[in-house]
């Protein structure tokens, strides 16, 4: 009787064993797919940031998004050292908010195009991000306009900052 219910445990320890060696080796492999598709976006993507030059307001602010910023009076180009400093700023923001976990692709790989817009008095960052695929003329026209069509576009999202309070504010997804 002793036998049996060693040979019952046993075989209880072993199925439990077997069963988290399966799920250990599903976790892998599922890790390893992430990877590999992180490494395949990363080579068909092209990620940077833009200050867009005062000529792509000629038609006022053209997002992707579902929601743009209102109540806008003027715009202004963006320095660069300030697109630098507000896109580390944003990266931070990004990963702490967990809205990175709810993008299909990194932060990275995103053309972000910086805005400077003025509402209510203050000048506020509009970031316009955009997925765009390496060999795509939109590339080159992201550096210096919004796009003339969302329709060719891989995903986007937007979000707004307040360059008094230092904050951001507004995040939205196409």
């Amino acid at each position: 009787m002793r036998r049996i219910a060693r040979s019952t445990s046993l075989l209880g320890f072993l199925s439990m064993m077997m069963s988290l060696a399966s799920t250990q080796a599903r976790a892998e492999s599922g890790v390893e797919a992430t990877q590999r598709a992180r490494r395949l976006a990363a080579k068909r993507y092209v990620g940077m940031t833009v200050p867009l030059p005062d000529s792509a307001f000629v038609n006022g602010l053209r997002v992707c998004t579902r929601d743009a910023p209102s109540g806008i009076v003027g715009y202004w180009k963006v320095p660069a050292k300030m697109v630098d400093a507000i896109d580390g700023e944003l990266r931070a923001y990004i990963r702490k908010s967990g809205i990175d976990k709810g993008l299909p692709f990194s932060f990275s790989l995103y053309v972000r195009q910086y805005a400077g817009f003025v509402s209510d008095g203050k000048r506020n960052v509009y970031v316009n991000a955009l997925l765009l695929e390496k060999n795509s003329p939109l590339v080159e026209q992201s550096k210096k306009a919004f796009p003339s069509s969302c329709s060719s576009i891989s995903g986007s999202w937007g979000i707004q900052y307040d360059t008094s309070t230092k904050k951001f504010m507004g995040f939205a997804k196409n």
